[in-house]
């Protein structure tokens, strides 16, 4: 099967594209049954070969082998872990557990040198699925099949990396573009909530073309509708963000797939935590971060997941890290090198429902929604209501990080707690020392890497606030 990537520096700028083959035998898994076109052999892919549109299977291919990696990254080169990964550090799902400094930035929350090459690689990353989905709709539509099911696939990849880079990183992110000519176009820096803006008018396209096709598109039309509705949640709209999921089905998934042929294929975050044993899975990290599982060396012969105090936090105690002096606890969540990370779900639909039942800590009526999903995991302990203000409003954070454990969900969600409920950010990030010894900075989100003050348009070579 030939697929190809262009590696492009930043947010579509800088070395000149340069197509390299990346072998992918895997699907989209969840609901979508839908299976990549077999090619027959595999070859170095030029850029004529890209243009051509009777080979538009090989860049859909390309396309998705693009976004997986920005999601999870993988375990070629001791990559880390992408965005799930890197954000997991940087809130309070994941510590670090070895001596690289780059990492130990992150997970302490003080990114002052902004070479930072893990930084760097998924900041590119993103910006590379996100102008790679868009190259290949063009080469969709030059072939008029715009109304089909891999259409909206590759309109949904395109929201969701305006969605990443609106949740995660700081005000101000340039968006550039290159065409599979190598054509470059250089972009100014874009606010948040423009990003937030791009994703859902993807997110609308990408409904209209699976409405389009049909039944065979459900996948697409329940991904874009949870994405419409985490945009509108990041701007604050919850009845708006309700209303938008409300047709999506609770057993619904959207995952980013992984495979076992090739490093390449390989999910990261598994690599990472599992096998080099980099990064740890996190239970109280620093003052502030929550207690996802019990802290305890595993007895040798207990049973698996001893840890774990929550079904959907499942973890082993395994030792140490890289670091000796760090405890290494690994997640199993994703147990293979193979298994597929969702990256949208129902039971995302169903906890925006919640939250805007919560209206803000005003109101108990999102617990029994969230009692029912809980059970639907096998909880069957029901939460009762805390009190009105604050703690509502903590309660509905700590089971919507458990629900989406491990999803890049979560260092949105505190900086969210900052900007639409008031916190303050010692009060929901790890705060004091690191399990590595060192105290947390005062970062809400990620800066724009420095390779970026290449760009013309990027004037300030700064972000335009750090603001939450």
């Amino acid at each position: 099967m030939k697929t190809f990537t262009i590696e492009r520096s930043q947010s579509g700028r800088g070395l000149a594209p340069r197509l390299a083959v990346g072998l992918l035998a895997v699907a989209l898994a969840g609901c979508n049954t839908d299976s990549l076109v077999q090619l027959d052999d595999p070859d170095l892919i030029t850029g004529a070969v890209a243009r051509d549109t009777a080979n538009i299977a090989s860049l859909r291919n390309g396309v998705i082998y693009e976004f997986s990696r920005a999601v999870g990254g993988t375990a070629a080169n001791n990559e880390t872990p992408g965005l799930v990964g890197v954000t997991g550090l940087f809130a309070d799902e994941l510590w670090y557990a070895s001596t690289f400094n780059s990492m130990q930035d992150i997970d302490r929350r003080s990114i002052v040198d902004l070479t930072n090459s893990d930084l760097t690689r998924v900041f590119q990353r993103i910006q590379r699925a996100r102008n790679i989905s868009e190259q290949a709709l063009g080469q969709y539509a030059a072939a008029g099949k715009t109304n089909s099911v891999d259409a909206a696939m590759l309109t949904n990849f395109a929201g969701y990396s305006y969605i990443f880079l609106a949740e995660n990183f700081c005000n101000g992110v340039p968006i550039s573009t290159t065409t599979l000519t190598g054509d470059l176009t250089y972009g100014a820096p874009q606010s948040t909530q423009a990003l937030l803006d791009s994703a859902t008018n993807r997110f609308n396209s990408a409904l209209a073309l699976a409405n389009a096709v049909g039944s065979t598109a459900a996948t697409q039309q329940y991904a874009a509708r949870v994405g419409i509705g985490r945009a509108l949640l990041d701007a604050g709209r919850f009845t708006e963000a309700a209303a938008a999921v409300a047709s999506v089905p609770t057993s619904f998934v959207f995952n980013a797939p992984y495979s076992e042929n090739s490093t390449g294929q390989n999910n990261g975050v598994w690599y990472n935590i599992n096998s080099e044993k980099r990064t740890s899975a996190a239970s109280g990290e620093g003052v502030n971060g929550l207690v996802f599982f019990r802290r305890a060396a595993r007895p040798t012969g207990s049973p698996a997941n001893f840890n774990s105090t929550d079904p959907r936090v499942l973890v082993d105690s395994v030792g140490r890290g890289l670091s000796t002096t760090v405890p290494l606890y690994a997640q199993n969540k994703y147990p293979t090198r193979g298994t597929v990370i969702p990256v949208a779900s129902g039971v995302e639909a169903r906890l925006i429902e919640a939250e805007a039942a919560l209206n803000k800590g005003t109101s108990a009526a999102y617990i029994p929604l969230l009692n029912t999903l809980r059970q639907s995991v096998g909880i069957t302990t029901p939460l009762t209501d805390p009190g009105a203000g604050n703690p509502r409003v903590r309660q509905f954070f700590q089971e919507r990080a458990f629900f989406l454990w491990l999803t890049a969900h979560r260092l949105s969600d505190l900086r969210r707690m900052i900007r639409q409920y008031g916190f303050t950010q010692d009060q929901v990030f790890p705060t004091g020392q690191t399990i590595f010894g060192s105290p947390y900075g005062s970062d809400v989100n990620l800066p724009i890497p420095f390779q970026e003050r290449n760009n013309p348009e990027f004037t300030s070579g700064q972000c335009t606030d750090r603001n939450a």
